[in-house]
């Protein structure tokens, strides 16, 4: 479960309210502090730390984790790159497969028309032989 809580209003020695900010360092990762927020030739000094000091243990811990968290994040980069890859070779592996397609469906229809003449040709063929024979058995009887 989580809970806020409010935190003490802080005042810069200049008399501003202070900023709070956490931490990214190595060797205070996630602490908390104030300190004055105006810009690198204005600041007046005022610095403190909101949390209490992390154990060696919670620091070896954390920082563990975090390097842990980066090298999954490269993994998941290199990944990431390794599945661009494939969708790349996945669509020109599509347009192959389209064009061969393609050429199929001509080569069928080739096919089905010399089907078709083939079908004519034996028709030609069936009524020359129909009308050769009648010839014949024509001249046979005379």
């Amino acid at each position: 479960m989580f809970s806020s809580s409010v935190t003490p209003r802080r005042r810069y020695y200049c008399g501003e309210i202070a900023n709070n900010f956490t931490s990214t360092t190595t060797n205070n990762p996630g602490r908390r502090f104030y300190k004055c927020a105006k810009s690198e030739n204005e600041l007046c000094g005022y610095w403190e730390w909101q949390d209490e000091a992390l154990s060696d243990k919670e620091l070896m811990v954390i920082n563990d984790f975090k390097s842990k968290l980066v090298a999954a994040n490269v993994q998941i980069r290199t990944l990431n790159m390794l599945l661009d890859a494939c969708k790349l070779e996945r669509e020109k592996l599509m347009e192959k497969v389209d064009v061969l397609e393609a050429i199929n469906n001509v080569e069928v229809n080739k096919g089905r028309e010399i089907e078709v003449k083939v079908m004519h040709m034996k028709m030609f063929i069936m009524v020359l032989f129909a009308l050769l024979t009648g010839f014949v058995v024509a001249l046979m009887m005379k």
